[in-house]
């Protein structure tokens, strides 16, 4: 019995014992499959709250970025417009001081044929004349002297005539000799030729035979006086420049470029020129370009003829010439007035359209090289070929973004 007694304890012992196993075994399993759960479920967050790896185009959101949506009829309010990221040069150009100087070819340079004082002077320094139009009158002695010439000679072919025709007539009425006719006619043909010679000096000095003495300087071209020496009451002599007259829409272009700059410039080729005190931009066409660079600099030089003349270009004005350089490689760009600063980031914004709205959501970009016109950036990565971004109107987009994030801070 005794026996019996001590089996049946250690029986219910071991039962106990097996019992406390099994469920300290249960919990620890349930415990375990807890915390794996738990792990999957961060895993599973961590993964959701990353951006999916769409090639360059979604690396690099900004921190906090905040997206915005739009209908149609919004964005033509805010005058957004769309642009697709493309494939394409960044073309890059390279600048020279310039100056605009006179065409020789269409210039001209007034004097005076005689020496004289002058009477009155009738165009100012700036002026714009037509051809023909007087210029100054000048006081010439020495034409007093031609006129003086012309009228004697005048008078003598009238005499000359009358006598002539009175010869004529006797001859004819068979009272007067031959020769005498014939010396009054001699006489009369010589006086005219006196009055012609007197003439052609006078019109051949740009006078005329009733001017008394008075001498008119008249334009040769139409233009604008760009040089004026003479001033009423002075002498002058005829070896004096006293006007010049020059056609501005007839300006060259003129500068001097490295032999080594790497810019193929070839005759007939047009470029760009910028004024310095407008920034306004003008075109001109190459004429000539030295046969050799300098020996001692190294330089060409270059002369083009302005192909879009305008009132604000003059000669000696200092312009700068801007020249592309050789062909760049094709990349990817956006129009420059697409980019904006965002918590100390370039940001683009992509534009992604769903159903009836389109939502705007600032991309991180890292830039390359501006183009020189002003228009174009390389994008180097954030964006990929062909993505649709704001290429007008990011700025009002931004204002929006921080104006709801303000509103939420509050």
């Amino acid at each position: 019995m005794t026996i019996k007694k001590i089996n049946k304890q250690g029986f219910w012992v071991a039962l106990v014992v097996i019992a406390g196993v099994v469920l300290s075994a249960w919990i620890y399993l349930k415990g375990s499959s807890k915390s794996n759960e738990h792990a999957e479920e961060s895993h599973t967050d961590h993964e959701k709250s990353e951006p999916h790896n769409q090639g360059e185009a979604e690396a690099g959101h900004t921190e906090g970025e905040t997206e915005l949506s739009l209908t149609p009829k919004q964005m033509t309010e805010f005058g957004l417009q769309l642009a697709r990221v493309e494939q394409g040069a960044v073309q890059q150009s390279q600048q020279y001081p310039a100056k605009l100087v006179a065409n020789t070819d269409q210039q001209a340079h007034v004097v005076s044929t005689f020496a004289g004082r002058v009477d009155s002077v009738h165009a100012m320094l700036g002026q714009q004349v037509k051809k023909g139009q007087i210029l100054a009158t000048v006081f010439i002695p020495e034409l007093v002297d031609q006129q003086a010439n012309l009228s004697i000679a005048q008078e003598a072919l009238t005499l000359a005539q009358q006598d002539y025709q009175r010869e004529k007539q006797l001859f004819d009425q068979g009272v007067s000799a031959r020769q005498d006719y014939q010396r009054a006619y001699n006489a009369y043909r010589q006086a005219q030729i006196q009055v012609q010679a007197a003439r052609s000096r006078l019109t051949a000095l740009g006078a005329t035979g009733n001017s008394q003495g008075r001498y008119s300087l008249k334009a040769p071209l139409s233009g604008v006086v760009s040089q004026k020496d003479i001033v009423v009451g002075e002498y002058i002599t005829s070896d004096k420049q006293l006007f010049v007259i020059d056609q501005l829409d007839q300006l060259w272009l003129e500068f001097v470029m490295p032999s080594d700059a790497g810019v193929n410039i070839q005759p007939n080729q047009q470029l760009s020129f910028k004024s310095l005190q407008t920034q306004n931009t003008f075109t001109a066409q190459v004429q000539a370009l030295t046969a050799e660079a300098d020996r001692q600099t190294g330089r060409l030089q270059v002369r083009a003829k302005v192909l879009t003349p305008a009132q604000e270009l003059r000669p000696n004005l200092m312009v700068t010439v801007m020249l592309q350089g050789k062909d760049s490689q094709s990349v990817l760009r956006v129009s420059k007035n697409a980019l904006q600063q965002i918590e100390g980031k370039t940001v683009v914004f992509v534009a992604k359209n769903e159903q009836d709205r389109i939502h705007f959501t600032p991309q991180a970009v890292e830039l390359g090289q501006y183009s020189s016109d002003g228009q174009w950036v390389e994008i180097k990565s954030g964006l990929r070929h062909q993505q649709q971004y704001v290429a007008q109107g990011s700025f009002l987009l931004k204002s929006e973004m921080q104006k709801g994030e303000a509103e939420h801070g509050h």
